[in-house]
């Protein structure tokens, strides 16, 4: 082998390493409080009309398995190593269900995969317009929401909710941040309920 050769290889080599050294990120929503957590699923314990968490429904720039973040008014950043466990629609509803739950306590609430029940049901409708982390140290969710007896086809409570919270530039605290901005949903529509 060539002397002058052995540089150039090591240096393609190494440089071949450092591109194949970057670990992907799994991220995942969760519920914010310990009660959400603890909530024992599909008790039938609960006074009035049980509630049913329809899937929420995302904007499709936003539903993806990776990270989506707002660089400016109408850029995004596909994050390339830090992605969903799950499509990000299936995990709010299941996140905002769990949240629901441990803020009515007193009230039956059906987890996504439940059987739907049988009779009257309260249906919480969700349609997202932005859920995302932006550049500046921001998480942002915007949602319309409704809460429809089933029986009667009557909106019993609707609104249009948007918040931001501060959030580090980590993905792990924009996801927590994401789901913080859940629970202050369901504490909202809970709100309308009780």
């Amino acid at each position: 082998m060539n002397l002058k050769m052995l540089p150039l290889l090591l240096g393609a080599a190494c440089g071949l390493s450092a591109c194949a050294s970057v670990p992907t990120q799994y991220l995942t929503l969760t519920p914010e409080t310990q009660a959400a957590r603890e909530v024992s699923f599909g008790t039938l314990q609960g006074k009035g009309l049980p509630l049913l968490v329809a899937h929420v429904q995302m904007p499709a720039d936003l539903d993806r398995l990776y990270l989506t973040r707002e660089q400016s008014r109408n850029r995004f950043n596909v994050a390339d190593h830090v992605r969903w466990i799950a499509p990000l629609s299936g995990m709010a509803q299941r996140v905002l269900a769990q949240d629901m739950a441990a803020v009515l306590p007193h009230k039956t609430v059906f987890m996504p995969g439940d059987p739907t029940p049988p009779g009257s049901y309260l249906l919480l409708r969700v349609v997202v317009q932005r859920f995302m982390p932006t550049d500046s140290g921001q998480v942002e969710l915007s949602a319309d929401w409704f809460v429809l007896n089933t029986s009667t086809q009557h909106i019993l409570a609707h609104g249009r909710s948007s918040w931001q919270v501060a959030s580090r530039q980590h993905p792990r605290d924009q996801a927590a941040a994401m789901s913080q901005l859940l629970a202050k949903l369901a504490q909202t529509v809970a709100a309308h309920l009780r």
